[in-house]
């Protein structure tokens, strides 16, 4: 073989080769990339952290305005309606004693005139049948026992009937009669002008003046203004909480409550007091009512607008809490009454704690938490004791350089 074929064949064999053999030099003493330990995955979660002990235990309700007395205006005569009050309209309101309304009187003030002549002519014959009846006694004195009678009828006296005792007595009783009929006149007479009971405020009125009103036809509601009532359906153990005058709890503060509405853009305030359960619990719910009174609720008090019937307000009960209990929000509690408490290192601790009530907004805890401890309220799909997490609001950590403790390399998978 020529020399110059041996050069295009060893040649580039003896290049591959220390190509090869220089590979194999460098990977050997390359420097070798150290492996890191992914982080742990750490959940965003919002926090509570509990404060000072419970101050109150609050159970709210929700309710209409009613007003304690409310009636309907119902003439007891019938007639035109000749004069009416300028204030017996609608939202009107009005004193105890005022005028609502009159009604035309001349048809009763006639039959008053005539049952008063019927009461003369009844004295009349009344006294002229005691003086007849006077006139007999005295004449069969006289002549009765001894000219006319024999001796058994004599000895019997004289039949009521010979003294007029019958003429009497009806006489006397048509003058009970016609005086009864001259009082019904007066009545009705009287009953043609309609005043207010109370002082209070026109709910509603359909009538006007120059028409005929039908005795026994409702014409108007009205109701009293000095107290009004809402009824607040709560559940049976909440009543726990609720101090109510009826159950022995003298008024005062105890059973005040606070009563508060949306009007005219502004949230108003009224004081209330629970003074009552109601008469039975609704079948369907189980809820027991709580009658709830207000004091003078139609007074304007500086900017506050008076309570207007039928307006939805919502009554605010406080109640004392156990000893040491603390409050957290209803979202902090689990099932089983547990609770997540996020540790110093951010690590979640499952405990159970002792409820004393859960109401909507908050949980009311008897035991099992102090002032000072963060609570977890957000919803996680897995939980474990020692799951860490993070804190919303707070950095991200930083990834943990695991090499020099591990010692793990590419080489050695």
């Amino acid at each position: 073989m020529s020399q110059s074929v041996m050069r295009k064949i060893v040649l580039p064999v003896g290049i591959v080769l220390v190509a090869v053999v220089l590979l194999l030099v460098l990977k050997h003493f390359r420097p070798q990339p150290t492996r890191h330990k992914p982080p742990q995955p750490r959940p965003v979660v919002t926090i509570y952290t509990i404060e000072s002990e419970a101050d109150k235990i609050l159970v709210r309700g929700f309710g209409s305005i009613k007003a304690k007395r409310s009636i309907e205006i119902v003439p007891q005569v019938s007639g035109e309606v000749i004069e009416k009050a300028i204030d017996f309209e609608p939202g009107g309101y009005f004193t105890a004693g005022k005028i609502l309304l009159r009604i035309d009187d001349t048809d009763y003030l006639l039959a008053r005139e005539r049952a008063a002549a019927d009461v003369a002519q009844a004295e009349y014959s009344l006294a002229l049948a005691e003086e007849e009846a006077q006139v007999a006694q005295r004449e069969w004195q006289r002549v009765g026992s001894t000219n006319l009678l024999t001796g058994d009828e004599a000895a019997a006296g004289p039949t009521s009937l010979v003294l007029r005792e019958p003429q009497l007595k009806m006489a006397q009783a048509s003058l009970t009669a016609a005086l009864a009929a001259l009082r019904q006149a007066e009545v009705n007479l009287a009953r043609c002008s309609i005043t207010a009971p109370f002082d209070g405020r026109v709910l509603n009125t359909d009538i006007d003046q120059g028409q005929y009103l039908r005795a026994g036809a409702a014409i108007g509601s009205i109701y009293a203004t000095d107290v009004a009532e809402v009824t607040i359906s709560v559940r049976d153990d909440d009543l726990a909480w609720i101090a109510v005058a009826e159950s022995g709890c003298p008024a005062g503060p105890a059973t005040t409550v606070d009563v508060s509405a949306e009007f005219a853009g502004a949230r108003h305030h009224w004081v209330g007091r629970a003074v009552r359960l109601g008469g039975a619990v609704d079948e369907r719910s189980r809820l027991v009512p709580v009658v709830v009174e207000i004091d003078h609720p139609y007074e304007m008090s500086g900017n506050r607008p008076p309570l207007v019937e039928g307006m939805f307000v919502e009554v605010v009960f406080s109640g004392e809490p156990p000893a040491a209990a603390v409050v957290i929000p209803r979202g902090a509690l689990r099932p089983n009454n547990q609770v997540w408490v996020i540790d110093e290192q951010g690590k979640i601790r499952i405990s159970e704690v002792e409820l004393a009530r859960a109401g909507v907004d908050q949980a009311v805890i008897s035991a099992g938490l102090v002032p000072g401890q963060r609570v977890c309220t957000s919803n996680l799909q897995f939980v474990t004791e020692g799951l860490p997490v993070r804190i919303e609001g707070e950095p991200v950590p930083a990834q943990v350089d695991t090499a020099a403790t591990s010692g793990v390399k590419d080489g050695d998978r």
